[in-house]
C-alpha cells in the first residue's frame, strides 16, 4: 500500500511534467500526425452513430484508440497528448520507487534525472503517439523474462502472454519474437530441472545419455510455450475473425486506408516540411548501425555486467535479432523509433533485474559505481540526442525541432486551412473531402462544420452528385497529385458543375459548389 501511494503521488509529478511540457508543445505548433487521426476518430465516436463499430474495433493500433476515450471527454485534441503524458508518468514513477524501494536512492535520483531530460522519453510522452505504449510493453516483456530467471515461476509467463496479447492490438507482428524464444525457453526448462548440472558438460551428457530427461524437457517447454502464445493467438484469431465477419476481409484493418494513421504515405510529405528521405540499401544499414549505437549505452553497459549468465545474454540477444528481422522483413522502409525502443526497454529492465540478484549489496556499497552510473546517463543522454539529429523520419525530425526550440516541421497549411474554415464557414457548412488525405485538417474542425467523407453514408453518392450533398470540396492544390491521391478528384473533373475557389493556400484549395 505505501509502494501504491508512492507510485501514486510521484507519478502525479511526472504526469503534470509531461502534459504540461506537451501542452506547451501544442501551443507552439507543433503537431504529428498519429494523434490527429486518434483525435479526428474521437470527434466521430463521440457525435456519430454511423459506423461505430468501425471506429472502435477496426481502427488500428486498437489499444492506443481505446486507451485515450477517456481523455477524449475533456478534450479529443489535446486527449492522446494527455494521455501518453499520464501513461509515461506513472511509469516513471513505478520504476523510480522500484529502485528506492531496493534501498537505492542515489539510483533513484538518477533514473529521475533521466525521466526528466531523456530526449527520447520527452518525445514519447509528449507527442501523444503511441510510441508510449511500445516503450512500456517491450520493459515489462523483458522484464518477466529476466524475472523468471530469479524464481522460475508461471506466473512470469501468464504475465508475458498478457503482455503479448496486448502487443496484438498494438502491432500484431511482434507476436513473431515468440519464435525467437524458442532456444531459451528450452533452456528455461534445463536450468528449471533440479536433475540437471547447471554446466554445458552435465546438460549435453543428460539429453545425450537419458532420453526420459529429453522428452520431459521437450514436453515441459512445450506446454510453456502454449502457455505463452494462447492467450496472444486466441485474441489474434477473434480480432480477424471480427474483422472478416464484418468486413468479408481478415485483414480488413490492416489494408483499409481509413483504418490507420499511415495508410497513405502521401501524407507524410504533404504534413511535414521535409524533404524526401530517399536512401540507398548501403545507406540505410549505415543509418540502422548508427541508431542501434546511439540509443545502446545502457543496454551494451548491461549484456556486459551479465556476461557470464548464460540466460540473461540470450534474453539479450533478443534485441539485435529482432531489430534484425524488422529490418529485413520490410527492408524498403527505415525503422523507426517504434523499433529502437526495444533497445532502451531491454536496457531499463536487465538494470532492474540487476537490483534484485546478488550484484544490488555490491553496487549500494560502490561511490564508484554511483560515478560510473551518473556517466552512463550522461552519455545515454548524449546518445539519444544524436539519434534525434541523424534520424530520417519526418516525425522525429519534428521532435528534435521542438527539442532544440526550432519551428515545427509540420506543414503550416493544415492548419492555416483549418483556421480558415473554422473563421469564416457557417456552422452548418458541408464539406466533401477524403479523410485518408486530409484528417489532420478535418480533425482541427470537425466541431465546427461537417464533413462528408468516408464514414458519411452519403460520400459515394456525394461525389456522384456533389451539388446535391456538399457546400465546398477540399482538395490539394497540385492537379497531378490530385488525380494520383486525393479521393474526390472525379468531382473537380466535371464539367457540368459550377466551381468557385473559396480559399487556396500553399497545398490545399477550398472550393465553392455553386447551386
Amino acid at each position: 500500500m505505501k509502494n501504491a501511494f508512492s507510485i501514486f503521488i510521484i507519478g502525479l509529478f511526472f504526469s503534470a511534467y509531461y502534459v504540461g511540457l506537451g501542452y506547451y508543445e501544442y501551443s507552439l505548433g507543433f503537431k504529428y500526425l498519429e494523434p490527429l487521426f486518434m483525435s479526428d476518430r474521437l470527434q466521430l465516436l463521440f457525435t456519430n452513430d454511423i459506423k461505430t463499430l468501425e471506429l472502435f474495433y477496426f481502427t488500428y493500433p486498437v489499444i492506443s484508440q481505446l486507451i485515450t476515450i477517456p481523455a477524449g471527454l475533456i478534450d479529443p485534441l489535446l486527449a492522446p497528448m494527455i494521455t501518453s503524458g499520464i501513461t509515461v508518468g506513472f511509469f516513471a514513477a513505478y520504476i523510480v520507487v522500484i529502485l528506492f524501494k531496493q534501498k537505492l536512492p542515489i539510483v533513484s535520483v538518477i533514473i529521475t534525472l533521466y525521466f526528466l531530460c531523456s530526449p527520447v522519453i520527452i518525445s514519447v510522452a509528449t507527442s501523444g503517439t503511441s510510441l508510449y505504449l511500445y516503450l512500456i510493453l517491450y520493459y515489462f516483456f523483458f522484464h518477466f523474462l529476466f524475472r523468471y530467471t530469479r524464481d522460475f515461476t508461471t506466473y512470469n509467463f501468464v504475465i508475458l502472454s498478457l503482455c503479448l496479447t496486448l502487443f496484438v492490438f498494438l502491432n500484431y507482428s511482434f507476436l513473431w519474437m515468440v519464435v525467437f524464444m524458442l532456444p531459451l525457453i528450452f533452456l528455461f526448462s534445463l536450468f528449471n530441472s533440479p536433475g540437471i548440472q547447471k554446466s554445458y558438460l552435465g546438460i549435453f551428457t543428460e539429453l545425450t545419455q537419458s532420453r526420459v530427461t529429453a522428452r520431459e524437457l521437450v514436453g515441459s517447454s512445450l506446454s510453456t510455450v502454449l502457455v505463452i502464445v494462447f492467450t496472444p493467438l486466441v485474441s489474434l484469431l477473434f480480432f480477424l475473425t471480427i474483422n472478416y465477419w464484418f468486413t468479408g476481409d481478415f485483414m480488413f484493418f490492416s489494408t483499409t486506408k481509413t483504418a490507420s494513421w499511415d495508410q497513405h504515405p502521401f501524407l507524410d510529405f504533404v504534413f511535414y516540411n521535409t524533404s524526401e528521405n530517399f536512401i540507398d540499401l548501403g545507406t540505410s544499414w549505415d543509418y540502422l548501425s548508427i541508431s542501434i549505437l546511439a540509443l545502446s549505452p545502457v543496454f551494451l553497459t548491461a549484456f556486459l555486467i551479465g556476461r557470464k549468465k548464460l540466460l540473461f545474454q540470450l534474453i539479450m540477444l533478443l534485441v539485435p535479432v529482432w531489430i534484425l528481422y524488422s529490418k529485413n522483413s520490410n527492408s524498403a522502409v527505415l525503422l523507426s523509433l517504434s523499433d529502437f525502443l526495444i533497445i532502451t526497454a531491454a536496457g531499463i529492465a536487465a538494470f532492474i533485474h540487476f537490483f534484485h540478484t546478488s550484484l544490488l549489496p555490491v553496487f549500494s556499497k560502490s561511490k564508484v559505481l554511483h560515478l560510473i552510473t551518473f556517466i552512463l546517463l550522461l552519455i545515454n543522454l548524449g546518445g539519444e540526442y544524436f539519434y534525434f539529429t541523424h534520424t530520417y523520419t519526418n516525425q522525429e525530425q519534428n521532435m528534435l525541432a521542438f527539442l532544440k526550440q526550432e519551428k515545427p516541421l509540420n506543414s503550416d497549411a493544415t492548419a492555416d486551412m483549418a483556421d480558415f474554415i473554422n473563421k469564416n464557414l457557417p456552422k452548418d457548412a458541408t464539406i466533401l473531402t477524403d479523410n485518408t488525405l486530409f484528417y489532420p485538417t478535418i480533425a482541427l474542425s470537425r466541431d465546427q462544420v461537417k464533413y462528408v467523407d468516408q464514414f458519411d453514408p452519403n460520400y459515394y453518392n456525394a461525389l456522384q452528385a456533389p451539388q446535391v450533398h456538399a457546400d465546398y470540396i477540399l482538395i490539394l492544390n497540385n492537379s497531378e497529385q490530385r488525380d494520383q491521391k486525393d479521393g474526390v478528384k472525379y468531382v473537380v473533373d466535371q464539367t457540368d458543375i459550377e466551381l468557385q475557389t473559396q480559399y487556396t493556400n500553399t497545398l490545399f484549395s477550398l472550393i465553392q459548389i455553386k447551386k
